[in-house]
């Protein structure tokens, strides 16, 4: 079992979570948490939590402590009333220290719902977790099963099933991703979003501050009368800001999703999309340059056939992969290479230094973390706050036409995509490994599909994680106030240390991708030319 805590310095007053982890060896069961001393206790006699095998636990009751020292948890396996009395098979000690002094810099700590927060930045932090988290394959999932499940007979047929996933996949994606509607959504969630909770985050985001200054015109022409169009009547703009008033908004653009394209970036390399395009065509009977799915045969008496269908309908209204790959220039300067990609001179902009400036941060980090593990050394975080100027300037200046629309509409697309895959039916026919432990359902079809077609090796679990993790840190990046004058290495480091899993399972996983390990260097190559590369050595291989 690995208990961990963030922050990861307890402070006298701070609120911490508890994050538990089985290992391969641990029995899954109930356990019981207590502290040794009674007085310690924030459980009230102990925490008694059911714990599996593979499943992180992130639990919210409040462990805040009135004294410094070492505080002694110690877990028993059982129930608390079954345990009570009987020696602990694990203790683990928990350091705490002195709270800050007035005007310390601020300790990185994970929000609490309805706790006073620790700091304005992990304010952010902690709701762009909470809005990554239900966005996931699982959440949505859930959201769209019940409405699948209770559909009528009759709309089976056609394209009836299909415009009802699409549908789901449209609602899901805008509430989960909104932050105003995020509040209406929080009963999928661990944590219980709150107004304030959300009002709070958006006002530290740095576009609070921009919204501001787009708001003038709309006050100063409320204030001359609030008449637009020559005095006939109320410009749209100034209504829309009305409304977002009344609404509780901060500012004018109260839609302003918290989803990063660089999700949809990583599942495209992936070949999430390669392999639901190289279904339809089998499903429609036209022939791919290789065809190892030829004994595609779907039973007409299976739901699936009915999803396929609607789903060959819709070609025209999704996206295409020239728009998509042109948005990815745009954003972040990522290529894709392909013969239905557009050549790079007929684009007008190429974020050409966000891949430079961003891994040079995860590199710097990476050092940060060593330094500041090495007791003998005092980690210096203001490279990190050179670098997360760098990127955040680079971010920013791509946010304008298609960045608050195509990362929606991409995203509602491939989870659409995910779950077609992850249906049972799918499974019978690609088939798959049945040992792998994978965290998602459709992620064995995928991993099939790259192994039929000879496309790069490394797994779909390592392109899930650079798109899970990707996402959370660019958003941490984009949203920040890094501009700011009075940004410290401080900032920086809290940064750092809260971001640090997510960091380096980013470099994990972009190293068993393409090769280049960012621990090392910053190579700016475009991961699709390295990706493009590895695909040849793996047939030399075979």
């Amino acid at each position: 079992m690995r208990i961990s805590w963030n922050p990861e310095v307890i402070r006298v007053g701070q609120v911490a979570n508890l994050v538990v982890l089985l290992d391969k060896t641990d029995e899954e069961g109930d356990y019981t948490f207590r502290f040794a001393d009674p007085n310690d206790d924030p459980f009230e006699g102990g925490f008694e939590v059911p714990l599996k095998f593979g499943q992180l636990q992130d639990f919210e009751p409040e462990i805040q402590f009135t004294t410094p020292g070492t505080k002694e948890l110690q877990v028993t396996k059982g129930s608390r009333a079954s345990t009570e009395g009987t020696e602990p098979w694990q203790r683990v000690p928990i350091p705490v220290v002195a709270a800050s002094s007035a005007g310390a810099p601020p300790q990185s700590v994970a929000l609490v719902a309805g706790d006073p927060p620790q700091s304005d930045d992990e304010v952010l932090w902690s709701f762009i977790r909470l809005l990554t988290r239900q966005l996931r394959f699982e959440e949505f999932h859930q959201f769209v099963e019940a409405q699948m499940t209770n559909l009528p007979e009759r709309d089976w047929f056609g394209r009836q099933s299909h415009q009802t996933l699409v549908r789901a996949a449209e609602r899901f994606v805008e509430a989960a991703a909104d932050p105003i509607r995020a509040v209406e959504k929080s009963q999928l969630l661990k944590h219980e979003l709150r107004p304030a909770t959300v009002l709070g985050a958006l006002e530290r985001s740095y576009v609070s501050s921009e919204s501001d200054a787009l708001a003038q015109p709309f006050l100063d022409e409320e204030r001359n009368g609030g008449n637009g169009d020559n005095g006939k009547r109320p410009s749209t703009a100034l209504a829309r800001y009305r409304r977002s008033k009344e609404a509780g908004a901060q500012f004018p653009l109260p839609n302003i999703p918290f989803v990063e394209l660089i999700w949809s970036y990583w599942m495209e390399e992936g070949a999430l999309v390669q392999t639901m395009n190289h279904i339809m065509a089998r499903f429609q009977n036209r022939r791919m340059a290789r065809d190892p799915l030829a004994r595609f045969d779907l039973n007409p008496l299976l739901p699936l056939r009915s999803l396929l269908w609607g789903y060959t309908e819709a070609e025209r209204r999704r996206l295409t992969i020239r728009r998509r790959a042109a948005e990815y220039m745009v954003q972040y300067g990522l290529p894709l290479v392909g013969r239905a990609v557009p050549p790079p001179d007929t684009l007008t902009d190429h974020r050409t230094q966000f891949l430079e400036g961003f891994h040079a941060l995860l590199h710097d980090a990476y050092r940060f973390y060593k330094e500041r593990d090495d007791k003998t050394v005092d980690a210096d975080a203001f490279p990190l706050l050179s670098s997360l100027r760098e990127v955040h300037l680079v971010l920013a200046h791509g946010a304008h036409n298609q960045f608050a629309d195509l990362p929606l509409v991409a995203r509602a697309e491939m989870l659409e995509m995910q779950w077609i895959l992850a249906q049972p039916e799918m499974r019978e026919f690609l088939g798959g490994p049945t040992m792998v432990p994978y965290e998602e359902d459709w992620m064995d079809r995928v991993e099939t599909m790259k192994t039929l077609m000879g496309w790069p090796a490394a797994s779909i679990t390592h392109f899930f994680e650079l798109a899970v993790t990707g996402e959370q840190i660019v958003l941490s990046i984009r949203h920040g106030r890094w501009n700011e004058s009075d940004r410290t290495r401080d900032h920086a480091a809290n940064w750092a240390l809260t971001w640090r899993n997510e960091i380096q399972r980013y470099i994990h996983a972009y190293r068993a991708v393409t090769g280049v390990d960012l621990a090392t260097s910053t190579d700016a190559t475009p991961p699709a030319l390295l990706l493009t590369r590895r695909v040849p050595q793996r047939g030399r291989r075979g």
